[in-house]
């Protein structure tokens, strides 16, 4: 009797070793948000809070890390850039099993620091998160591959993950970019050209105003990415998820742009105008984990004023050809080759 009683504790012990809710262990989307916001570990490091994901690593094997900048007011206290975002649905085992290779990821997510938490625009805070990425990399042991490196963010987020890439072009290897709160600037863009870009907005977003902000975003990546046919721009006619506010389209993100309201009007295309579907197997996710640092196909792609998709610059390159056909016959040609007339 004693023996068994022995036997049914030791059962009862490693049931409990290897129990889904293990910190770090993926758990099923049924179990709820609560469960999954368990595995969530809590850190804080060169002044900045922060809630991880770690997926149990295999022996051998290295896995891509995910970093994800919250908008304004998501950072007011450390874990509601997780738990009340619906990020927390990035550490299930569903979506973990969607990241290409590995099957799984490292998710940081931390929390903006200073006055309202609200803001990742301040170049002071570059430094230190920089410098919080590469201690949460050293601290885990060569289990993250330093080539998938991937870099989120939405509204003040958003703008901070453009200034980050800017300062850092070298280090993440794909960027998703959310109702960007954020003027765009042309050097930005090509300070990381070849940088697979996916962009996500709203057209009724009066936060951050679609037209000024996303549209010329996007208007302006197509004329300097590298890397179009990588690059991706998905739009909402309108977006009441949850009833918020239409600018807060990464809700739509968090959950991989799967199940979105059949009214909202969702629509995706390349930086080539092409038309892209959307599915389990071509989510975000299998999207952000399908590039590798450096390793995305570069186009070679011309962009020289008569190739722009900005109206005011292409009249002038227009008025420039006017000219040339009348006093300089020579200029028959773009740069790119591309004939004048």
């Amino acid at each position: 009797m004693k023996k068994l009683t022995a036997l049914f504790l030791t059962a009862v012990i490693l049931a409990l070793c290897i129990s889904p809710l293990t910190a770090g262990a993926a758990v099923s989307l049924s179990q709820g948000r609560d469960a999954l916001y368990s595995q969530w570990e809590t850190g804080e490091a060169h002044g900045i809070s922060y809630k991880s994901f770690s997926p149990v690593a295999e022996a051998g094997k290295t896995y891509p890390l995910v970093v994800l900048l919250h908008g304004k007011y998501s950072g007011s206290s450390n874990g509601e850039q997780v738990k009340d975002t619906d990020f927390y649905k990035w550490s299930s085992s569903e979506f973990q099993a969607r990241f290409k290779e590995s099957g799984g990821a490292y998710i940081l997510m931390p929390r903006c620091p200073g006055g309202d938490n609200s803001s990742w625009s301040a170049e002071g805070h570059h430094g230190d998160l920089k410098a919080l990425i590469d201690e949460f990399i050293i601290s885990h042991s060569g289990t993250i591959d330093m080539k998938r490196i991937y870099l989120g963010g939405w509204s003040k987020g958003g703008a901070g993950a453009v200034k980050m890439a800017v300062t850092y072009p070298d280090f993440f290897a794909a960027l998703v970019v959310m109702a960007p709160h954020y003027t765009v600037n042309e050097d930005h863009l090509k300070a990381f050209a070849d940088t697979p870009i996916w962009l996500v907005a709203c057209k009724n977003d009066t936060m951050a105003t679609y037209g000024t902000m996303s549209k010329a975003f996007w208007n302006t990546l197509k004329d300097t990415s590298n890397v179009p046919s990588s690059c991706r721009f998905t739009t909402f006619e309108k977006y009441n998820y949850y009833d918020v506010s239409s600018h807060y389209v990464h809700y739509a993100v968090a959950n991989d742009l799967l199940n979105q309201p059949s009214d909202c009007g969702m629509s995706t295309q390349n930086g080539k105008g092409q038309g892209v579907a959307t599915s389990e197997s071509e989510s975000i996710i299998t999207w952000l984990s399908s590039f590798r640092l450096g390793e995305a196909e570069n186009e070679s792609v011309c962009h020289c004023d008569c190739h722009s998709s900005k109206g005011f610059t292409k009249f002038i390159w227009r008025i420039k050809v006017f000219f040339w056909r009348i006093f300089n016959s020579s200029k028959k040609m773009c740069d790119c080759g591309a004939s004048h007339w």
